[in-house]
């Protein structure tokens, strides 16, 4: 009660050609972002088919968790991608035995043209392949479309 008085109150003080004008632009603005929003929201499903561990790895600053060598690695959730390209950056790790070996850690990054995204779309999988080649692809399940594709290379 108390709001809606000193709201109505105060909107007196301020021109009603003001109050349409402001009114106006706050609606344009808003419909603007809902029609030519160019960003993609969704989550990262990554896929590891390599024989190293993943130890972090980024698409667009956006974390997207480790993996284990020939592995899934779950899902993590509400990121949002701008742009036809995104950057994937990877960090490749080693396994106790790749130590002894004395195999160092590696970091990686490629940019990627973004792959078609239809409005359902609700993961971006991202699949590190041998000679760090990385593939994504947007699907509207949690289990990639090229699951089958790769699943020879180890994840399954």
């Amino acid at each position: 009660m108390l709001a809606r008085w000193a709201i109505s109150h105060y909107l007196r003080l301020i021109p009603v050609w003001l109050q349409v004008l402001l009114a106006s632009i706050a609606i344009v603005w808003l419909a603007w972002s809902m029609l030519f929003n160019a960003s993609k929201s969704g989550s990262l499903a990554g896929y590891n088919h390599t024989d190293r561990p993943i130890g972090s790895y980024w698409v667009d600053d956006n974390w997207g968790g480790n993996m284990n060598a020939y592995s899934w690695g779950g899902t993590t959730c509400c990121w949002s991608f701008k742009g036809d390209t995104v950057e994937v950056v990877w960090i490749l790790s080693r396994t106790g035995d790749q130590k002894r070996q004395g195999i160092e850690e590696e970091r990686h990054s490629i940019i990627l043209p973004m792959p078609e995204h239809d409005p359902e779309d609700q993961y971006l999988h991202v699949h590190f392949l041998s000679n760090n080649e990385v593939d994504l692809v947007w699907s509207e399940n949690i289990r990639s479309p090229k699951f089958e594709q790769y699943r020879g290379s180890g994840v399954d």
